[in-house]
């Protein structure tokens, strides 16, 4: 029985922390303009429907705003707009 707590233990950690959701645009403190960051990671942007957009690093993404964990991307393209880790983007260099 005590063989089965540690792994099990582990994986509901693991599977906890996976975000699973987006970020509510209620909880979004928007910026005066949008501001050009970059993927310093690759990473994901999670769509308020719940669509996985992969993002590779170097990719810059227009942010509109920050919740306390992650950052409002939004697209001058018509393409769909999400949430992103905010630690795994940084402002981009000009």
């Amino acid at each position: 029985m005590k063989r089965r707590a540690v792994p099990t233990a582990l994986i509901l950690v693991f599977l906890l922390g996976l975000r699973t959701w987006a970020g509510s645009i209620d909880e979004v403190t928007f910026l005066k303009k949008i501001q050009t960051y970059e993927a310093v990671v690759d990473t994901t942007i999670v769509t308020q429907e719940g669509k996985r957009i992969k993002v590779t690093k170097g990719t810059r993404l227009n942010v509109a705003g920050f919740t306390s964990t992650e950052a409002f991307v939004v697209s001058r393209k018509d393409r769909p707009t999400g949430f992103v880790k905010r630690g795994d983007i940084v402002p981009a260099k000009p």
